[in-house]
């Protein structure tokens, strides 16, 4: 098999963290190499980590990067990406530290790529970690900047129980990726501190005719949320704020000047309704998220960690 190399990002989630490096030590694929990159964590997270790296004696082996700060997402990773590159990994796993893997996934998904050779990234099925219904496995990018999820909200028993489809949206939470693929089209974006990564890495292979794939017998549970909910409550807006920014300045790269425009204004008016009724934010709130998205999303070429930072901390008002 391909030499496989996985990479985690920690954030102060260490019992994640060591659930999911259990999840790897019981994989069948021999000879997995993990880097576990600890994002600036304040909490005894490295020591932790490396302590069942001595426990497990080398199976697998696992090496701690530490970044001294936080990152964010995608710088994050990638560090843990140029890591794995550079030690002459063939493929390179990215999971989030919040996901635990069946026992062949890795199989799984590594078999595939080498016997489509003109795929450059794979996913799995991705279920909900506290109930049996799916998260995604993968989905499509949409003409209107969105993704649609395949099986998204759909009990587990109605996905097939094996085989593979083709799909054009690929979640960072558990994919397989060439690295010739990575090296050629380039890592996550990072522009973005967090959130919006897997979306234009997604948006950017498609453009280049790199297909995806989503394999139906590679499973894989994840505790959806935890990431974010640590750094910004579900009632915040100001993680609206985070979320809709970063895509509209990515979708300003790739649409026309005047149809982004029209796109951008089509799109609040969808999201704005929604989020009075869903989570109860009073019209004025939401005037104020709509008039400093247009005004943030024509001037920022990102979303840097200070102004994630004070959004999600201090409210929309802050920004």
């Amino acid at each position: 098999m391909a030499r496989v190399h996985v990479v985690i990002l920690n954030w102060n989630g260490a019992p994640d963290t060591l659930a999911c490096l259990d999840s790897i030590a019981r994989q069948k694929s021999p000879d997995l190499r993990v880097a576990v990159v600890d994002n600036g964590s304040s909490d005894d997270s490295v020591g932790r980590i490396r302590e069942w790296a001595r426990q497990h004696d080398g199976s697998p082996v696992v090496e701690v990067i530490e970044a001294g700060e936080n990152l964010g997402f995608a710088a994050g990773s990638n560090l843990g990406i140029r890591h794995a590159l550079d030690a002459g990994a063939e493929m390179v796993l990215l999971l989030n530290n919040d996901t635990l893997l069946e026992p062949d996934v890795v199989g799984v998904l590594a078999r595939f790529l080498e016997d489509h050779p003109d795929f450059g990234a794979a996913t799995g099925q991705i279920r909900y970690a506290d109930r049996p219904v799916i998260w995604n496995c993968g989905g499509d990018l949409t003409w209107l900047g969105s993704r649609k999820y395949l099986y998204g909200e759909q009990p587990v028993d109605a996905v097939p129980k094996s085989g593979w489809r083709r799909i054009s949206f690929i979640t960072g939470c558990a994919v397989l990726m060439r690295a010739s693929t990575l090296r050629e089209h380039g890592l996550y974006t990072e522009r973005f501190f967090f959130g919006e990564e897997d979306y234009e890495l997604s948006l950017r292979l498609k453009r280049a005719g790199v297909p995806l794939a989503t394999c139906f017998d590679a499973v894989i549970t994840h505790r959806v949320g935890s990431s974010i909910d640590r750094a910004a409550p579900a009632a915040a807006l100001g993680r609206y704020y985070i979320y809709y920014l970063n895509r509209f300045i990515d979708m300003r790269a790739y649409y026309p000047r005047p149809f982004w425009l029209v796109w951008r204004l089509a799109s609040l008016a969808m999201v704005v309704p929604r989020l009075h009724r869903s989570r109860g934010f009073s019209w004025r709130a939401l005037s104020t998220l709509s008039r400093k998205l247009l005004r943030d999303s024509a001037r920022l070429e990102g979303v840097t960690k200070e102004r994630f930072e004070t959004a999600t901390r201090n409210g929309v008002e802050a920004v």
